[in-house]
């Protein structure tokens, strides 16, 4: 079968399961067999397929169909430009963490060599674009899950930072009152218990509820932060939380109740929602 139309059938199949990105999935899935840019299936959308790519793309189709998301079936996540690894058990990075990252690296930029800590790593997406762009950076990455601390030093080490970022298995609310950094940074858990099952299916079923769950009403982790962050930042050091899309001002709030920070504000994403809070330790 040539492309075009195995691209027809994948993106019927897709549809019919109910898949809002079924055009963009299949041609996803497709280039990574195929191993070429979504531009070349365009471009030979009249080119036959050998069988066994045929077989191939139809069990991803499959897989897709039952809502697995693309970026574990493929292995691998785009993110500021960098390509992470992440499999089953790490939280897929988002376009809308790239505002906390794009927010403090203007903040360090100034800074000759930031020591940075980065909780609830994940992929380690945060800590390694971090390393990446602040070429003198020193980052600490933790994350209680031993699959994320695996994956997180796989991508230190895929792109070019494992130098300078240690990836620690460590329990967040452990943490030794150490004020040795000039930034700490975090996009932790912040759903709500009673939420996480109810999410989109892709989420719910597939991704980690460690990563998501927020404890009862979402902000057990920025309780915590607001005040432990206090004894982790050296004095006039950052910290910069990702929120929720409606859990800014409350956040917000938690640090201003701590009266340890001199300026307390928010940054918003592209779409205008208030993606990052932030505070600068007296």
């Amino acid at each position: 079968m040539v492309i075009g139309e195995l691209l027809k059938d994948a993106t019927a199949a897709l549809s019919a399961a109910g898949i809002e990105s079924a055009r963009l999935d299949s041609e996803v899935l497709l280039s990574f067999l195929l191993k070429k840019e979504r531009l070349y299936l365009l471009i030979n959308k009249n080119q036959e397929t050998e069988a066994e790519i045929e077989t191939a793309f139809r069990e991803l189709i499959k897989r897709r169909a039952q809502n697995e998301p693309v970026a574990y079936i493929v292995g691998n996540r785009e993110f500021m430009s960098l390509d992470f690894t992440v499999c089953p058990g790490v939280l897929i990075p988002r376009p809308d963490t790239e505002t906390l990252v794009e927010f403090a690296i203007k903040n360090l930029s100034d800074k000759e060599s930031p020591a940075i800590l980065d909780i609830c790593t994940g992929s380690g997406a945060i800590a390694v674009s971090l390393a990446h762009y602040l070429s003198k950076s020193r980052v600490t990455a933790i994350d209680i899950s031993d699959t994320c601390v695996r994956v997180a030093r796989e991508n230190a080490e895929k792109n070019g930072v494992a130098d300078r970022v240690i990836v620690k298995k460590q329990d967040a609310f452990a943490l030794k009152d150490e004020a040795i950094y000039d930034c700490v940074v975090s996009n932790p858990p912040y759903i709500p218990s009673a939420v996480v099952p109810t999410l989109e299916k892709d989420v719910a079923a597939f991704e980690p509820h460690l990563a998501l769950d927020g404890g009862e009403d979402g902000y057990v982790f920025y309780r915590y932060l607001a005040t432990k962050a206090v004894q982790l930042l050296k004095s006039g050091g950052l910290l910069a939380l990702e929120v929720g899309h409606d859990q800014a001002e409350t956040v917000a709030a938690l640090l201003k109740e701590t009266n340890a920070y001199k300026t307390v504000g928010t940054k918003q994403d592209l779409a205008g929602i208030s993606r990052v809070v932030y505070g600068i330790k007296k």
